[in-house]
């Protein structure tokens, strides 16, 4: 198969999207990522949504709109489970089927995971492979080489953030899906904007995913989610290294407005807010609340930053 595939800037590209991109290119398939999110590319997804939808899945389905004139086809894979006992979240299950029957002239590759009933991401995505090259030891081969540059890039993020964590200074973790937090329109403003107040951002992002599900069971053991046990490992291991903690909620999300309820509940003294956006956020109002949290992190007595570091830092 010649053709060109085509990478949604949303969901799980931001998780997956080294490994796609390195597989694909080893396997001589061009590929073509869609722009980063703006407003234009929400609107067009909300009109191919239901109402009901989360913003985030409108949001994927504004950029696989967004690729329909510029690839042959459009990688949408299924993802069910990670693992054994546990799931995700139901839009990643659905996000073909929801595709298909909200863009039916969409042309769609696809692959499935789901632990649970025996189908494996290498596997998979080595059967995918097969659709562009019969080579079955190249396949295998891109595979190899794009998992480990991936997961290369990961450790490499993960160990520059552990580095951020022990430098002095204001900190503040923002906790949220990589696919909330790296979109342009949605969690790139909440970064931006606690930067600008001078201070220094982590993400809820580990290097060792069995590590991060270890430390979730102090907060709670019965999460089924596996994301969402991520991030919960991640807020048990920074919490003791920043001054202050941002959730970053999508609506109408089940699993995260539950995750974020379990924390606030559990994490006694530490200051905290709540940011639940969808599709007619403005900005102004998001750097009213940013700006006047940072504030008060600033004035708590017995902070862990150093006050000259803060105020060296440019507003």
């Amino acid at each position: 198969m010649n053709a060109t595939v085509g990478l949604p800037r949303a969901l799980l590209y931001h998780k997956y999207g080294d490994l796609w991109t390195s597989f694909f290119e080893t396997l001589g398939v061009p590929t073509v990522v869609s722009p980063p999110t703006n407003r234009a590319i929400l609107e067009r997804g909300s009109r191919l949504a239901v109402d009901e939808t989360c913003l985030p899945m409108k949001i994927f389905l504004g950029h696989v709109d967004e690729l329909l004139s510029k690839a042959d086809y459009v990688l949408v894979p299924r993802v069910a489970s990670l693992v054994r006992g546990e799931t995700t979240c139901v839009k990643f299950l659905g996000a073909y089927d929801v595709t298909l029957n909200s863009i039916p002239n969409a042309r769609l590759l696809e692959y499935d995971v789901d632990v649970v009933n025996g189908k494996r991401q290498a596997p998979e995505m080595r059967r995918l492979g097969r659709s562009f090259e019969r080579n079955v030891t190249k396949v295998m081969y891109a595979y190899a080489r794009a998992y480990r540059e991936s997961k290369r890039r990961h450790l490499e993020h993960a160990r520059q953030q552990e580095r951020a964590a022990l430098a002095p200074g204001l900190k503040v973790l923002v906790v949220g899906h990589p696919y909330n937090i790296r979109d342009e329109l949605i969690g790139v403003p909440v970064v931006s904007i606690l930067r600008e107040q001078g201070a220094s951002v982590l993400v809820a992002e580990m290097s060792d995913a069995s590590e991060a599900k270890s430390l979730s069971a102090r907060i709670s053991r019965d999460v089924p989610w596996t994301f969402n046990k991520e991030l919960l490992g991640a807020v048990e291991h920074y919490r003791p290294l920043v001054d202050g903690i941002v959730f970053l909620v999508t609506f109408p999300c089940g699993p995260d407005s539950l995750m974020t309820e379990l924390c606030v509940r559990r994490l006694d003294g530490m200051p905290t807010i709540v940011l639940v956006l969808d599709e007619l956020q403005g900005e102004a109002g998001l750097r009213t609340r940013l700006e006047s949290f940072v504030d008060l992190l600033k004035m708590r007595p017995g902070g862990r930053f150093a006050t000259d570091a803060v105020m060296g830092v440019r507003p």
